[in-house]
């Protein structure tokens, strides 16, 4: 079972009773393509389908769908990332948020019209029954439904001596009914939310009601993102390290948007087929909504230190859980004593705590606070310490992929970033340690993923883009092109003979391909070019193989550098000659640790050594940064598996 007519692999796939659906992530316009059985199925695909067709013809309402339905396909990666680092992915998901709307707005209308309240209660349960046929019987509806109802029980909050044993027996029914949905994120994360928010949301009401002296309606919403995002945060940081400092602040104020896109999206999902004009115009006024939370994502991600250092896995997970308990138990001590003290006491009137009471609240804070500021603060500003501030290159460990920096540490403004590799997350790391704020230019070497995989998540630092040229076996659509035409980057397409600099003075020359002929794969159109990078020529041979280093001897005439990055990750499809005519002190090879193609073979490392050009790994090193000058090189790296950290001579003559 397939889907003709696109590319890409299945994101699910899946059986349940008499209803197959599959679904397929495509570049372009090309969405989830769902295949089914029954007529109910296919009536609820038929609308979600139409919505779909209708926002892909209106600019700016990509988010629609998945505002309503949950259906993210006409989302870019460039926006999918924002949100996820600003923590708005949940607003295009299927959510409680859906579908105590759908049920909350009914319950509104009914009332009005003066309904009692077991009509209400009635027209509530038929709507999110409906809601659910819509959207598809999968878990996470499910889930969102269950949630939902359990939050709209609570009154978010004010009832929790109902709310919390309902939201114990809607976890046992999820259960009872599919065992394996406890190990599916997205149900630990639906039951953290729900009993954060139950938990959490009176006192953080309470509390930002003393401070703020605003009223409730404007606190409600922050407390609520609050109570969330302090919930799932251990469970997000074993899908993603880091901590989203500023997921409070983006659900803030992209909250007022989220109700006006699902409403406008479902009234148009509902009204598509009845009446083509109005459903169009409300898929209209939705997308504007959908801007709104975009642009919150747009800014919000791009805000200094949006994102915290965090460790990331079971380690970080239970580290973040240790700091909320330590610190909630402070807060709930201090308050908890204070308020015992004070109560009977006139108002202004001092109370005071117990000794006990105040060493065991400083220690917890203390504790808790400390624990905090380690990974976020502390540990990320010794390693920008000890980095070498006068480095001229440096190869970013992003595993399996490849990301070099470049500069002249006389204009240390300027940077040229060769690739991105395929690890966002290790990318942004590595410019944040190496202290690179914005990219002059950024050279895509092809059009591989582990080149340019987290294009993303720094194209709103890219000044100017070079690329390799089209091949045979990838086509004229290119997914690169189109990402960086999205993000608004001027590009140009690298071409044998060009010549330019990043900026004021740090000259490149592009060697090859010499665009003759169109090259037969994208390895084969890799851009090979020599930067002057401060004291040092760095030779850059992408995922050149021996035939296209054998014509690159050929005809490129003087081949000397002082640093050469090794080609495909040291792989044996090397032309042994080519070391001995670069005569590189230093060859930087972007592997991957105990990574599955053998990289790099024992034969390119010994055909290195013997042109004594000595091999820097970041398997083994980690991000190295190379500075000092020709004969005098020194390398430092940042890995724990390097012997030290401290600058070595590498060689000198």
């Amino acid at each position: 079972m397939g889907a003709r007519g696109c590319r890409g692999g299945p994101r699910y796939a899946r059986q349940t009773g008499g209803r197959i659906e599959l679904s397929v992530r495509c570049p372009g316009q090309c969405g989830p393509v769902t295949q089914q059985r029954g007529a109910a199925s296919t009536g609820a695909a038929g609308l979600r389908t139409g919505l779909r067709a209708a926002a892909a013809q209106i600019s700016g309402a990509e988010l629609v769908p998945g505002l309503a339905v949950g259906d993210t396909a006409l989302v870019d990666q460039h926006t999918d990332a924002q949100m996820r680092n600003a923590s708005l992915t949940h607003m295009v998901a299927v959510s409680g948020a859906n579908c105590a709307l759908v049920t909350s707005s009914l319950g509104w209308v009914v009332a009005r019209c003066g309904a009692g309240r077991r009509i209400r209660v009635l027209v509530q349960a038929t709507a999110l029954m409906v809601f659910v046929y819509i959207v598809g019987p999968d878990p996470s509806v499910q889930r969102a439904a269950v949630m939902a109802a359990v939050i709209l029980l609570s009154g978010y909050g004010g009832k929790r001596s109902v709310a919390l044993p309902a939201l114990a027996c809607a976890i046992i029914a999820l259960l009872v009914r599919d065992p394996w949905q406890s190990l599916h994120p997205g149900f630990a994360l639906s039951v953290a939310a729900t009993g954060g928010i139950l938990l959490a949301v009176p006192a953080f009401t309470r509390a930002l009601a003393r401070w703020m002296r605003v009223p409730r309606w404007a606190i409600l919403p922050i407390a609520v993102a609050a109570a969330a995002q302090m919930a799932c945060a251990p469970l997000l940081v074993l899908i993603q390290p880091g901590l989203p400092a500023v997921g409070v602040l983006a659900n803030v104020v992209a909250a007022p948007a989220a109700p006006f896109g699902t409403g406008l999206g479902l009234v148009a999902l509902i009204t598509l087929p009845i009446a083509p004009d109005l459903g169009a115009w409300c898929t209209q006024l939705a997308g504007v909504a959908g801007q709104w939370i975009v642009g919150t994502a747009a800014v919000t991600s791009a805000l200094p230190y949006a994102r915290w250092p965090w460790p990331g896995g079971w380690p970080g997970a239970l580290l973040l859980a240790g700091v909320e308990v330590a610190l909630g138990l402070a807060w709930w001590l201090f308050s908890s004593r204070v308020s015992r003290s004070a109560r009977g006491r006139p108002w202004g009137s001092a109370t005071t705590a117990s000794k006990s009471a105040v060493r065991w609240t400083l220690g917890l804070a203390t504790a808790g606070v400390g624990t905090l500021l380690g990974p976020t603060v502390v540990a990320p500003t010794t390693a920008r310490t000890a980095v070498p501030q006068d480095w001229s290159v440096v190869a970013c460990d992003v595993g399996q992929g490849d990301a070099v920096l470049a500069r002249d540490p006389a204009r240390p403004s300027e940077v040229l970033l060769v690739d991105t590799g395929d690890d966002a997350e290790a990318l942004l790391g590595c410019l944040e340690r190496f202290r690179v704020d914005r990219i002059t230019l950024l050279v895509i070497s092809h059009d591989h993923q582990d080149h340019f995989g987290a294009l993303s998540a720094v194209s709103s630092r890219v000044d100017r883009a070079l690329v390799a040229p089209e091949n045979r076996e990838g086509g004229r659509t290119r997914p690169l092109l189109e990402e960086l035409g999205r993000a608004g980057i001027p590009v140009d397409i690298a071409r044998g003979g060009a010549r330019g600099t990043v900026g004021a003075g740090m000259p490149w020359r592009i060697l090859g391909p010499s665009g003759e002929r169109v090259p037969a794969n994208a390895n084969a159109a890799s851009v090979v070019m020599t930067v002057r990078a401060g004291a040092f020529t760095v030779l850059f041979l992408g995922d050149t193989g021996e035939e296209s280093q054998t014509e690159l001897l050929r005809s490129a005439g003087e081949l000397r550098a002082d640093i050469v990055k090794v080609a495909h990750h040291g792989s044996r499809d090397q032309a042994p000659a080519l070391p001995a005519r670069v005569r590189a002190e230093l060859g930087l090879i972007s592997v991957g640790l105990d990574n599955r193609y053998g990289h790099p073979t024992t034969e390119t490392l010994a055909e290195l050594r013997s042109a004594g050009t000595r091999p820097a790994r970041t398997d083994e090193l980690g991000s190295i940064a190379v500075s000092g000058e020709p004969g005098r090189l020194r390398v430092w790296g940042t890995s724990p598996r390097a012997p030290s950290e401290s600058a070595t001579v590498v060689r000198s003559d």
